[in-house]
């Protein structure tokens, strides 16, 4: 009897977890490759860096509250905006999409892009993002020559 109610309860105990949505779910992405925390207008900052070749290969960031963790703000940087050519490049559309160089400083993060666009052509950008106390300012990126 005492194992019947130690396996319900297990059953019930895994059906429950399941029942959460992916985004509620408290883990990492195996997907992810990289990624950073650090304490920020007294909140954390965190962002995650997806494999180019995954279903996601973007770039999250998240503000979370201090001591809880519980998510204030979360923005996933999926496309960026070339100027140049006045189109909006979708990293799942691209060939290849690498990240690099991220860094934080004075409430911002900064980084940049190579973009391989299916045409052949390669397109390299620096982009930032202001990080504000439960919010992320637009994200600004220009072209690199």
């Amino acid at each position: 009897m005492k194992q019947l109610i130690t396996f319900i309860c297990m059953v019930f105990t895994f059906s429950c977890t399941e029942a959460l949505s992916n985004d509620d779910k408290p883990y990492v992405s195996l997907d992810v490759i990289e990624m950073n925390v650090e304490k920020l207008n007294g909140n954390l900052f965190r962002w995650l860096k997806f494999h180019p070749d995954s279903e996601f290969p973007c770039l999250r960031l998240e503000i979370l509250e201090a001591g809880s963790n519980a998510l204030i703000k979360r923005k996933n940087i999926c496309n960026v905006y070339d100027e140049a050519l006045k189109v909006t490049h979708d990293f799942k559309k691209l060939s290849f999409v690498d990240i690099y160089n991220l860094s934080t400083g004075a409430q911002t993060l900064k980084f940049d892009l190579e973009l391989s666009l299916l045409s052949q052509n390669v397109v390299n950008m620096s982009c930032f993002i202001k990080i504000e106390n439960t919010d992320f300012s637009p994200l600004n990126c220009h072209r690199l020559e």
